[in-house]
């Protein structure tokens, strides 16, 4: 139960750092013109049935397994974050569920669909918004790998969880009605299927 009270104020503080730049950005330039909350992206799904919604989830979460697959074999003795929650087996699956929905693939999600992607397109065609920010989350996943794998293996992680990044970022923007809360279920759940492979040592 402490290891859990302790994940969840970690989140929290994370998230509120996360959120610090984009609340200033939205006090100076649109405050009183639309909402925080809906001008990040955390508002409702649009412009998709329900049916199509859940393909979209189904692919997403479908690319984060594949990369899975193919990066965990390469990174097994690297100490990562789901390390903690190895042979812990149901145990952990509150820590997990904690560290994929709230420490993990919510501030990512803001930070990389909910701000950047969102003001970058305001002042560039979609394609180079979605683009840039792609290529920003899949950097900083691979700076975090660079020092313990090869140079061929963080220019994987680098083009492979960029090309995810820019999955989420056009469900959102092109099928969700703006919505970050397609990617963030799609992380979520991604992160969820991590966790549990540590967990009960599926691989």
């Amino acid at each position: 139960m402490v290891n859990e009270l302790q994940r969840i104020i970690s989140a929290f503080v994370q998230i509120l750092f996360i959120i610090l730049l984009p609340s200033i950005w939205w006090f100076l330039t649109v405050r009183g013109k639309v909402p925080f909350i809906e001008w990040i992206g955390l508002k409702s799904i649009k412009r998709v049935k329900d049916s199509d919604l859940i393909s979209w989830i189904i692919g997403g979460f479908l690319l984060f397994t594949i990369f899975y697959m193919f990066i965990f074999p390469l990174t097994r003795s690297i100490e990562t974050a789901t390390s903690a929650f190895s042979g812990m087996g149901y145990k952990a699956l509150p820590s997990i569920l904690i560290y994929s929905i709230l420490q993990t693939s919510l501030p990512e999600e803001l930070l990389f669909r909910g701000f950047l992607l969102k003001r970058m397109a305001n002042h560039m065609p979609f394609v180079f918004a979605n683009t840039i920010q792609a290529f920003a989350f899949g950097l900083l996943h691979g700076v975090l790998f660079a020092s313990v794998v090869s140079l061929e293996v963080t220019f994987f992680i680098i083009f492979f969880t960029g090309a995810i990044a820019a999955y989420l970022g056009f469900v959102n923007e092109k099928k969700a009605g703006g919505s970050i809360l397609t990617s963030w279920i799609i992380h979520a759940l991604a992160n969820i299927l991590s966790g549990l492979v540590a967990a009960f040592s599926l691989l």
